[in-house]
């Protein structure tokens, strides 16, 4: 049997960590599977605002640092973000276009 946090908790922790920094959960969702966290859809701030690049390195890093997640992969409509352990990049924007995709390769 694993030891540490089902997937049901860490779910939870996911979820308190998106209320934690106001995000719209109307419009974000998320799921965790094999070590990962999937967010997929549009990360704005509830009820209305924008996140900014140093609330996301924040959430990113919260994300990372959950017991048990070796990556956190995103596919969202306003933000581009490639986690990596060690390496960060976030840029404002659409889904991966062919310029940013050639950025991160």
């Amino acid at each position: 049997m694993l030891e540490g946090p089902s997937r049901y908790e860490i779910n939870r922790k996911v979820r308190q960590i998106f209320v934690s920094h106001n995000a719209d959960m109307t419009k974000v969702s998320y799921s965790c599977a094999h070590r990962t966290i999937y967010i997929y859809g549009t990360l704005v701030k509830d009820p209305k605002g924008e996140f900014n690049i140093s609330t996301i390195q924040t959430l990113v890093s919260e994300l990372m640092r959950l017991p048990r997640i070796n990556s956190v992969q995103f596919d969202l409509e306003n933000w581009i973000i490639s986690a990596e352990p060690g390496d960060l990049n976030i840029i404002k924007g659409g889904k991966f276009s062919q310029a940013a995709q050639k950025h991160f390769k």
